[in-house]
């Protein structure tokens, strides 16, 4: 594949100004956008912590702009390292906060249920005894985080699918992709002419965002389902130029959304290659790919999704037994 063009478009980006921020994962780096002009717009928010607010403060700063200046902060979707500040901006100023509706739909299941679902579906993935615990504990903790950086009565508007919306100047067409995060939203708009989408975690040139919808709530079996149903209906688009979470710039949407088809579809055949005819568990392939760390669970949580997405496609069968679902060839 062709390295994806990065010139940056005539006039577009004086007024999209980048904000990275420090992450511990690679590229190293979160990104949000900040577009200029009377009604300042953000979007995305960074990661949580001092460093990211003083990464905020020094990003801000250096396009003119402070914390209390953002009208209007428009969310991709719920996960740490894209609403890590948004205490930060209400703090400073009064912007008006847009974020996807799915989001409330996902706090109206309380944290109590929320970790029941989360112990049992991580049994049923086969997680040992002597991590069960700490993997729950770890897994629920991010429900938490999310809801104490993102507070329902933060969000000024709840966003629908296709639904357009005026955001400050301008208009933004929500597109719902789930998969990544059973929130994920893109946001296409014109600027200066040029189709701009902001994509969160979809399209990005460095790597495929993991299949991780709900981490390991009720539905994480259908989380590589979801993902490719929706990178497949969203994979053509009239889009010129891509902004995403991570990565660089570019303008090779169709491009980038195709990888990531391409590599799931081929996880999923090295997944089934993976299953043994004696049974294997989610946790004990992936424990073989990771090893038995307890950072293993966004891996694990797509091995479930990939696990079960064979079995809806009758490539492969799963039997329970005392809770653990393990699987085999068909």
């Amino acid at each position: 594949m062709e390295e994806p063009d990065r010139t940056p478009a005539s006039g577009i980006e004086r007024r999209v100004h980048r904000l990275e921020f420090t992450v511990e994962w690679p590229p190293g780096h979160s990104a949000a956008y900040l577009l200029d002009g009377d009604e300042p717009v953000l979007v995305d928010a960074g990661m949580p912590g001092d460093d990211a607010r003083s990464e905020l403060a020094a990003e801000l700063a250096a396009s003119r702009c402070d914390p209390g200046d953002v009208d209007h902060l428009l969310l991709t979707h719920a996960h740490r390292d894209h609403i890590g500040q948004v205490r930060t901006l209400l703090e400073n100023g009064s912007p008006t906060v847009y974020a996807p509706r799915e989001i409330a739909t996902r706090y109206e299941r309380d944290i109590e249920t929320v970790a029941a679902a989360t112990r049992t579906n991580l049994v049923e993935a086969g997680v040992d005894d002597d991590v069960l615990d700490t993997a729950t504990e770890r897994l629920v903790g991010f429900h938490r985080t999310i809801r104490t950086l993102l507070p329902l009565e933060a969000v000024d508007v709840w966003l629908d699918h296709g639904t357009p919306i005026d955001v400050g100047p301008l208009e933004v067409e929500p597109i719902h992709a789930p998969g990544h995060h059973v929130s994920q939203y893109c946001y296409r708009t014109e600027l200066d002419g040029e189709r701009a989408l902001f994509s969160g975690d979809v399209a990005m040139e460095p790597f495929r965002a993991p299949a991780l919808l709900v981490n390991f709530d009720d539905g994480v079996r259908e989380s590589v389902t979801t993902f490719l149903e929706s990178l497949r209906r969203i994979r053509s688009a009239d889009v010129d130029r891509v902004y995403p979470g991570h990565g660089p710039v570019h303008s090779e949407y169709e491009a980038m959304v195709a990888r990531s088809i391409a590599d799931i579809e081929s996880r999923l055949e090295e997944t089934a290659e993976s299953v043994s005819v004696d049974g294997t568990t989610a946790f004990g392939l992936a424990a073989s790919r990771a090893g038995r760390k307890h950072d293993i669970e966004r891996l694990l949580v797509e091995t479930v999704g990939m696990l079960a997405h064979l079995e809806t496609e009758g490539r492969l069968d799963s039997r329970l037994e005392d809770g653990v679902r393990y699987y085999v060839p068909a």
